[in-house]
């Protein structure tokens, strides 16, 4: 998937996330309560995203990933499945394709796989290096979040639980000095966080107008751009991603593809904890 995507999404998940965990050490829910402060929720956003990290490692997910790459006349270029198999090592998520479009992995790809997820299983293994690469990760979710505010709150009670409603909106006093900032500033949307629990339920986003960085060369984001993502919770009340997917016209430097829609669903996912002495060659898809 596109970086600028990843990193969205993953900024998405991490800031509601965060105004989540914030909402929870509110207190009540009666509805009548005073919501979270909104720019606290935002400050507390990576410190309870590394938190999230670690109860993810506790799983071994199963994906299902769909990817297609349209023309400027919207005609299919390429329509991709995937099957995935999902965990994180120090925080650090590594994923090993396991099908494609149907079929199994050959033997080559298979070995490849595994040597792959194997290397970077063992590097992640060292703490310094996953801190090194979770510093970089919430370094580019940070720029990502400054841009953004939550705005217009309301609480609801929803199937017997009180859920907090926000609407996502460009921060007006904030000045967007690079491209995930100004990313961010073009993004408009809505989510909702059960506050009992203090998890994200759903994030909406889409931009609302179109952004060029270096006249369209460097960057080019077209209006329309859509992500979203649901969670749920698990039977020992960890939140995990069931659904991410979105759609748009977004290019970066040689990324030339005029137009990518996707969508991510979790199949399965149980309890696991990652080493590197548990890697070993991938297990066969069985067909349904």
């Amino acid at each position: 998937m596109h970086r600028m995507i990843v990193i969205l999404l993953f900024a998405a998940g991490a800031f509601c996330a965060g105004a989540a965990t914030g909402a929870a050490q509110t207190g009540g829910n009666a509805k009548d309560a005073p919501l979270p402060n909104a720019t606290e929720l935002l400050q507390r956003a990576l410190a309870n995203e590394r938190e999230l990290a670690a109860e993810r490692e506790k799983y071994d997910c199963r994906m299902t990933v769909r990817s297609v790459e349209s023309d400027s006349k919207g005609n299919t270029k390429k329509d991709t499945t995937e099957v995935i198999d999902l965990f994180f090592v120090n925080g650090i998520p590594i994923a090993r394709t396991l099908q494609k479009d149907g079929k199994d992995l050959s033997a080559d790809e298979q070995r490849k796989q595994d040597e792959r997820v194997m290397k970077e299983t063992l590097r992640y293994s060292d703490q310094a290096t996953a801190k090194k690469e979770e510093d970089k990760q919430n370094h580019e979710l940070e720029d990502v979040m400054e841009g953004m505010v939550l705005a217009n709150g309301h609480r609801e009670r929803v199937d017997g639980r009180s859920v907090l409603f926000y609407d996502i909106v460009p921060n007006p006093h904030f000045e967007a000095k690079n491209l995930n900032q100004k990313l961010a500033q073009v993004m408009q949307g809505k989510v909702s966080i059960d506050e009992q629990t203090g998890e994200l339920i759903d994030v909406n986003v889409k931009s609302v107008a179109d952004l060029k960085i270096g006249g369209g060369v460097l960057a080019n984001v077209h209006k329309g751009l859509w992500l979203h993502i649901h969670n749920q919770p698990r039977a020992d009340g960890v939140w995990l991603t069931g659904l991410a997917e979105g759609s748009g016209d977004m290019r970066e430097a040689l990324f030339l593809h005029p137009y990518i829609r996707f969508k991510e669903t979790t199949d399965n996912c149980s309890l696991y904890t990652a080493t590197a002495m548990q890697v070993g060659p991938a297990q066969p898809v069985k067909q349904p």
